[in-house]
């Protein structure tokens, strides 16, 4: 057993589970190893759908992948047109992910919260900025939500699980993420020519304006759904009221009904 396969069982478990498939893992392991186990940290609740929907869903994250080399491609190219042009189908894929992580929520026997959504989005907006995200969401080895603030690289600090040892999961998108040992290729160590200042800031502010703007479009479906919660739940109320006033005017009558009974059984006794 080598690191990368203890991390690949490790959060793969189910998250009460963690504790104990890391020790026992750690067990298992030499000296060296064990204590590299141990210090693997245990992942957030959204981390963890995230790393189930890694390994259950590969492709639905190559295509977050495969948008992000366009979109990307297009920034560095200055492409205006091609990135207003994948912006629906960009804010489309961020739905679908975090349907997909409800899904595997609801699986768990666990709830999605609001936050949770919002984490999910934020992660996957991330990776579709940074290429370095891609790889870490694809790994299924996140210990925390990924969020990207429109300026530099993306944070990826005790995010994930062995960091140094990232690869993409069988089915994801190939190419999401470099491993040790991976090759550099001459044209990949071509420089580039200096772009002026004005460039990279257009660069960051788009970026920051797609991050923004898929947290805008998740807020307005998640308010939508909120309304449509409380409309149902005003016709609810309207409808308990009216069963309430039927059942009061109908319990008012019987009282009455019964008082005049009770009335009249009084008069027959007395004549008896």
């Amino acid at each position: 057993m080598d690191l990368d396969e203890a991390v690949g069982e490790l959060y793969g478990a189910g998250l009460g589970d963690f504790v104990a498939v890391r020790t026992r893992l750690a067990k298992e392991a030499g000296r060296d190893l064990g204590r590299e186990i141990k210090a693997l940290r245990k992942p957030t609740v959204t981390a963890w759908l995230l790393n189930l929907l890694a390994r259950r869903s590969p492709e639905l994250l190559a295509e977050v992948g495969e948008l992000g080399e366009r979109m990307r491609s297009a920034q560095g190219e200055g492409d205006a047109a091609a990135l207003r042009d994948a912006r629906p189908e960009r804010d489309a894929l961020v739905r679908r992910v975090v349907a997909a992580t409800r899904e595997v929520a609801k699986g768990e026997d666990r709830q999605l919260s609001a936050a949770g959504e919002d984490e999910v989005a934020a992660t996957v907006v991330a990776a579709l900025a940074d290429e370095t995200s891609q790889a870490a969401l694809a790994s299924g080895m996140l210990v925390r939500a990924l969020r990207y603030s429109g300026f530099g690289e993306v944070d990826l600090d005790d995010a994930v699980a062995a960091r140094a040892r990232l690869r993409v999961l069988p089915g994801g998108a190939a190419g999401a993420g470099r491993g040790e040992g991976d090759e550099t290729t001459d044209e990949e160590q071509t420089q580039d020519p200096p772009e002026p200042p004005e460039a990279a800031e257009l660069r960051e502010t788009e970026l920051r304006l797609q991050t923004v703007g898929a947290e805008v479009d998740l807020a307005t479906s998640q308010l939508a759904e909120a309304e449509e919660a409380l409309a149902r739940a005003r016709e609810a109320v309207a409808q308990a009221r009216e069963r309430l006033r039927t059942q009061s005017t109908e319990r008012e009558r019987l009282t009455k009904e019964a008082t005049r009974l009770r009335r009249a059984c009084a008069r027959a006794a007395r004549r008896q």
